[in-house]
């Protein structure tokens, strides 16, 4: 059975706080198109997924970070007093265009892959009357190692993950009151700062699907593993949940061909293996990534 997001050919509905429509003229029509965002801390395959379910699944339209991409309309609900159903508006104006293009084309599902996204969940679940959430979490250790690598240090000028030339303001300790290493942040290399990032984006996740019956969780360790029978019961337990097709009816060739590629991969390592980092780096690491390494269950 599809969700149901209402659209009018020149505003949107979205609920408010109550759940009740925020405007009180009812649509020219009510279109049917199942809505899914997959969500991260990034560096989770999220260019990848857009391909993957582009290719394996007919009635899908997927997309990668669109524009605008939610980055600055997360900022602004973290640092102001940014309104509530504001946001929620803003999201269905953003968002509108895409869904329109989806309903003039065969595809019926819509699926955003999206990390900035983390930052409005409860705004989405409030924007769309019905929506899922694919939860992607990988290992720490990689992941900072990929966010380093992507934009190297000493790359020519291009923008470093929150280096110094990163134009844009990431997530700060001084954003969360009461986070604990707020006085030693300006002290902290880019190791650091990518470690706390990946802590606390994945806890603002957690947070917000607490209690969630329409989300899933899965490990970026298990899609992508070499192990083709964890890899399969992965790929089919996303399939299940997001009920894209029948299990039986999933088409494996292609599926299998298009896990053999990989989209927008960090190729180039600029961090040695964990073992050979400082012992003092290694502490700093396993400080700033506990809480998260806990709940997700890594080492």
């Amino acid at each position: 059975m599809a969700w149901k997001i209402q659209i009018n050919p020149i505003s949107c509905l979205f609920k408010d706080k109550t759940g009740n429509n925020s405007r009180k003229s009812k649509p020219k029509e009510s279109i049917e198109v199942e809505t899914i965002f997959i969500l991260s801390a990034g560096r989770t395959g999220t260019r990848f997924f857009q391909d993957f379910f582009n290719t394996c699944f007919s009635q899908v339209y997927a997309v990668h970070e669109p524009q605008p991409d939610f980055f600055d309309m997360g900022m602004q609900k973290i640092r102001t007093d940014l309104i509530f159903d504001v946001s929620c508006q803003n999201i269905c104006e953003f968002r509108k265009p895409l869904l329109k293009q989806v309903l003039s084309t065969p595809e019926t599902t819509y699926i955003e892959s999206n990390p900035h996204a983390a930052y409005l969940i409860p705004e989405l679940m409030a924007t769309f009357s019905s929506i899922k959430f694919l939860y992607v979490v990988r290992n720490p250790i990689d992941s900072v190692r990929s966010f380093y690598a992507k934009s190297p240090k000493d790359s020519g000028g291009e923008m470093l993950f929150y280096g110094e030339n990163d134009h844009r303001k990431r997530i700060c300790p001084k954003d969360f009151p009461g986070d604990g290493w707020e006085k030693e942040w300006p002290d902290f290399n880019r190791v650091h700062k990518i470690a706390w990032y990946w802590n606390k984006v994945n806890s603002i996740i957690q947070e917000s699907l607490q209690n969630s019956e329409n989300s899933l969780q899965i490990k970026y360790e298990d899609f992508f593993s070499k192990n083709q029978s964890i890899r399969e019961k992965t790929i089919l337990q996303v399939i299940e949940f997001l009920k894209l097709t029948e299990k039986r009816d999933a088409d494996w060739n292609k599926i299998n061909h298009i896990m053999n590629q990989k989209s927008n991969a960090t190729k180039v390592e600029y961090l040695p293996p964990f073992e050979q980092w400082p012992i003092r780096e290694k502490e700093m690491f396993k400080a700033l990534t506990k809480e998260m390494r806990i709940k997700l269950n890594y080492k």
